[in-house]
């Protein structure tokens, strides 16, 4: 019954993010992808696959639109919902060398 239990969860999680988000992996001090297209309504998933903590840090017509906890930690997640179209430029807020951003569209 565990081991079903188990299966379940895994399944369930991703199936949410190919149902309707997307997933951006930190890798090597980098987000990938580095330019993302998104829909209004859509999740967006960032996992941390460094061995250092990052954060992640959105901007919308130069104003903070989004804010991850301090310390995503390896192999942790943050996700947001993205609620109205227009460009995102995301900084990782312990490494400021790390940009990328999100396309929102209708």
């Amino acid at each position: 019954m565990q081991i079903a239990f188990a299966i379940c969860i895994a399944t369930s999680g991703a199936a949410a993010v190919e149902q309707g988000g997307s997933e951006v992996l930190i890798e090597n001090f980098a987000f990938q992808p580095a330019t993302l297209e998104a829909k209004v309504g859509e999740r967006i998933v960032f996992v941390n696959r460094d061995q250092v903590p990052h954060s992640v840090v959105g901007f919308r017509n130069g104003e903070e639109a989004f804010r991850s906890a301090e310390y995503i930690d390896a192999d942790d997640a943050y996700s947001v919902t993205l609620d109205r179209p227009g460009e995102i430029v995301i900084f990782c807020g312990l490494h400021g060398r790390m940009s990328a951003k999100i396309i929102v569209n209708q």
